[in-house]
């Protein structure tokens, strides 16, 4: 797995230089029958970005634009929330009612699925487009020398910083960890949350825990997430004390807070200077909440530890095929378009992504994303998978909680690490 995630991380620096629907649904096992026998279906994308963000408008018209080219459509159903979606789909996974598509996520977060054989096998898929992606990216899709699911965007997670802010208080994009404590001192002077943490919605918890490991030891944080490094390691507790010091020097808003919500408003406001997240939040936070795009810059966040390096978490989005939907064959033939070269760049402009196939064009994207890119491949950083998908599910689901009583106790890390280490040693004890 190791190799796998590695494979990935590389290429997606490389590639990144460069209502109802008419279809046939397939015939059942056996029947010779003809083309007019067969009878119309729907494909549906259900998918967990209903809320904020919301892709409900960019799924609704990329499918507009598959049924124009390919004769096959996309009805997308949303969820608001990403544990009433996850606890929907795996319901409905094992039956009939399977939804063609659905977004995922990557790496760990699809083995399970594939394990229980859950997901159609797409392997004649990324035959056909074997040219326009590297063939590391495509080992990362590869179980078992079949191919699952196909990526539809890649985003990175740097720091996104209040150019206004900057600018009254003669601030500069940090290049060194003393550089950064000294922006965060400045901003707390002048009365303004240096960084944005939250405790809500329980996944935002890990940011700052892989932002601390991999500026720690980016090796340290793949073991750590495979299994094979203590959560107890000195080298965590190292970086654990540096976040419990930016939280007791009163860095962060309060864990309340909303990402999606409150972070755009104290954005605009001027009452919060950074934010680290993912390049989604540029268009489907920001922006979406009426954040000036002349507001907005973005850097990456310099190590704590000097010797860890460049470091940056990238995020692979996979949509995924269902093995058990009436209209897996439909369903593969937009996925046959939405990876080719036109599709990929078609959708990913649409969420303001970067493309995941090396043949699509991706000069839509704006300049901070532009910029982040050329800092990324120019001074060659070490790019790492999300923690999200990065660990096992069971460690991460339980992590996330584990993280929170943390951020809102500082004090208690000694135990935080220890029970985590509890978690991952019961986990790997049974999954060697």
């Amino acid at each position: 797995m190791k190799k796998i995630i590695t494979r990935l991380l590389i290429v997606c620096v490389i590639s990144l230089f460069i209502g109802a629907t008419v279809v046939y649904a397939a015939k059942p096992k056996g029947e010779a029958g003809s083309k007019e026998e067969m009878k119309e279906v729907d494909v549906v994308l259900v998918h967990d970005k209903g809320g904020n963000p919301n892709f409900q408008p960019y799924f609704e018209e990329t499918g507009q634009r598959t049924k124009e080219e390919i004769g096959v459509g996309i009805t997308p159903t949303p969820y608001p929330t990403t544990d009433v979606f996850i606890a929907s789909v795996r319901a409905a996974l094992p039956t009939e009612k399977a939804p063609g598509l659905f977004t995922w996520w990557s790496t760990y977060r699809m083995k399970g699925l594939i394990d229980q054989g859950l997901l159609a096998d797409l392997t004649d898929v990324w035959d056909r487009h074997s040219a326009e992606y590297s063939q590391g990216l495509r080992d990362a899709f590869t179980f078992d020398e079949k191919n699952y699911g196909f990526v539809y965007g890649v985003e990175y997670w740097p720091v996104w910083y209040n150019k206004d802010v900057f600018a009254r208080l003669n601030l500069e994009e940090p290049e060194t960890w003393d550089e950064f404590i000294a922006v965060c001192d400045t901003l707390k002077k002048n009365g303004i949350t240096p960084l944005f943490i939250t405790v809500q919605a329980r996944w935002p918890t890990f940011i700052m825990f892989e932002e601390m490991i991999i500026g720690e030891d980016p090796g340290l944080y793949v073991d750590l997430c495979e299994g094979k490094a203590k959560y107890t390691d000195p080298r965590v507790k190292k970086a654990f004390k540096v976040w419990a010091d930016l939280i007791a020097k009163g860095y962060f808003t309060d864990p309340s807070t909303d990402l999606f919500a409150d972070s755009p408003r104290l954005f605009n406001q001027d009452k919060l200077g950074m934010v680290v997240c993912g390049t989604w939040y540029y268009t489907s936070v920001l922006t979406a909440n009426g954040v000036p795009e002349e507001k907005i810059g973005a850097f990456i966040l310099p190590s704590h530890n000097p010797k860890a390096g460049k470091v940056i978490i990238l995020e692979a989005m996979p949509i995924l095929v269902s093995e058990n939907s009436p209209n897996k064959d439909a369903a593969k033939k937009v996925a046959d378009w939405l990876m080719g070269p036109e599709g990929n760049a078609f959708l990913a402009k649409k969420i303001t992504s970067f493309p995941a196939n090396q043949k699509s064009k991706a000069d839509y994207l704006p300049p901070v994303k532009v910029n982040l890119m050329k800092t990324i491949v120019d001074e060659n950083y070490q790019i790492m998978n999300r923690y999200w998908e990065a660990t096992p599910t069971p460690i991460c689901e339980t992590a996330v909680d584990k993280f929170a009583e943390f951020i809102l106790n500082p004090a208690s890390a000694n135990k935080v690490l220890a029970d985590l280490d509890k978690i991952a040693d019961e986990y790997w004890a049974q999954n060697k």
